[in-house]
């Protein structure tokens, strides 16, 4: 059964999920023997460099990412609800929104995965039925000299994480074979950026975008493209046959699209308030912000170009 059907499901009795091991598991070995390679000087200072950090998050995300995909609704609700309540609590302190903004926040962002369940009206009406509700903080709050600014501040952190986030489910329920597309765009997502990392870093070359995110280059874009294209190659499995040709072919550059996107999204709102991450959280990256930027606007971008794809692929079990 496939597991979107479900409230919950075993990932054991998915046919997706020992390809999946295999691929993902050789993919982490690999870059952990050529980090091995790459630092056999300073093997004793291993576990203090930047990339052993980063291989060490990576081989802690990527299990816990395929097993509540493969686990039903429950699970993943509760994993999406997770990325949008520690989002906003870092993109909440990151622009210094007030305690009551920050808490009033917090709520509607959790408003967004039950609706995305429900069924999908009530998810595209949420955003406008919010807004209204919202626009009685800065009258509420009697803060009349920033109020309609942190309201602003509040609006965007909604559409920006919960949103957005949410079509996490959207394509989970209402996509045919939703949780192999999620699979495959979650390797595409992490091998595009690492793609951008690595030739961004060694090729060097003209700046992308100088101002907004100066160690950005153009070679990190062709990067970015060939992770894209070898994450949705190696998950081709995990699409569904009934995907249209076209889309499978266009994944990979709306993909590396959305990750320089978002990428460039995160690092705008950080220079604005002057931070260097989002915060803490995973070592090696920084804030749980600072590694799903990419994903929040991939998960749209997909959706909907799967929706073009044609009806009677998408909108699957919808109400």
């Amino acid at each position: 059964m496939n597991p979107s059907e479900s409230w919950f499901a075993s990932p054991l009795a998915s046919p997706l999920l020992w390809p999946t091991v295999k691929v993902v598991g050789s993919i982490l070995g690999a870059a952990f023997v050529l980090l091995l390679l790459k630092e056999r000087r300073r093997l004793k200072e291993l576990p203090r460099l930047e990339l052993f950090k980063r291989l060490f998050t990576w081989a802690l995300i990527a299990p816990a990412y395929l097993l509540v995909v493969l686990s039903g609704r429950v699970p993943t609700a509760l994993f999406v609800s997770l990325m949008v309540f520690q989002g906003i609590r870092e993109y909440a302190k990151l622009v210094g929104l007030p305690r009551p903004y920050r808490w009033v926040l917090l709520g509607m962002g959790l408003l967004a995965t039950p609706a995305a369940i429900y069924s999908q009206p009530a998810f595209y009406g949420l955003p406008a039925l919010l807004l209204v509700l919202a626009t009685l903080q800065p009258l509420l709050f009697r803060n009349e000299h920033v109020g309609v600014r942190d309201l602003a501040y509040a609006v965007f952190g909604w559409g920006y994480l919960a949103w957005l986030l949410g079509h996490f489910l959207l394509l989970y329920m209402y996509v045919a074979g939703g949780p192999g597309v999620l699979l495959a765009v979650g390797l595409a997502v992490a091998l595009s950026d690492v793609g951008a990392f690595v030739l961004g870093k060694s090729l060097g070359g003209p700046k992308l975008s100088p101002r907004n995110s100066p160690n950005k280059t153009w070679a990190g874009v062709g990067g970015s493209l060939l992770g894209a294209a070898l994450g949705i190659g190696l998950m081709r499995f995990s699409l569904p046959d009934a995907l249209p040709i076209a889309v499978v072919f266009a994944l990979p550059i709306v993909v590396a699209l959305g990750c320089l996107w978002g990428d460039l999204l995160e690092s705008a709102i950080k220079r604005e308030f002057r931070a260097k991450d989002a915060g803490a959280w995973l070592p090696g990256f920084g804030g749980l912000l600072d590694r799903i930027d990419s994903l929040i606007v991939v998960l749209p971008l997909t959706y909907y170009l799967v929706v073009l794809a044609g009806a009677q692929f998408v909108l699957v079990g919808a109400r």
